[in-house]
């Protein structure tokens, strides 16, 4: 479980992402990232009716609440994200599902030690 203060709740914020936030797909999950100007960087995780039976939905979420976990000391601070999972994602692997998210961390020059510089893919 992540702690309180990284996660995203409210429906304004959430809304807020995906209207002006900017998206990177996988073929297991989707990244949206838009600005926060908080000291920390917080998280939502979605998966809708399309990834499966309330069972699917949230070992989906479990699974992509865990990859992020486990790179949290590795994420700049001062975003919000958004995951929303894919229809295969409860099926993967966690090792696949972690790969997923860090490929697109990384794409989202989100992780330490990658520049942000614009709106660069």
């Amino acid at each position: 479980m992540l702690p309180k203060r990284y996660r995203l709740r409210r429906s304004a914020d959430l809304e807020k992402v995906r209207q002006s936030g900017r998206s990177w797909r996988h073929p297991l999950v989707i990244l949206t990232i838009g600005e926060n100007g908080l000291d920390v960087s917080r998280f939502a995780f979605i998966a809708s009716r399309r990834v499966g039976n309330a069972v699917q939905r949230n070992r989906a979420k479990r699974l992509l609440r865990e990859a992020v976990h486990q790179h949290l000391p590795e994420i700049k601070p001062g975003w919000d994200c958004i995951f929303i999972a894919r229809a295969p994602l409860p099926q993967a692997a966690f090792a696949e599902v972690d790969t997923a998210v860090s490929q697109l961390l990384r794409r989202a020059k989100l992780l330490k030690g990658t520049e942000r510089t614009g709106e660069g893919k």
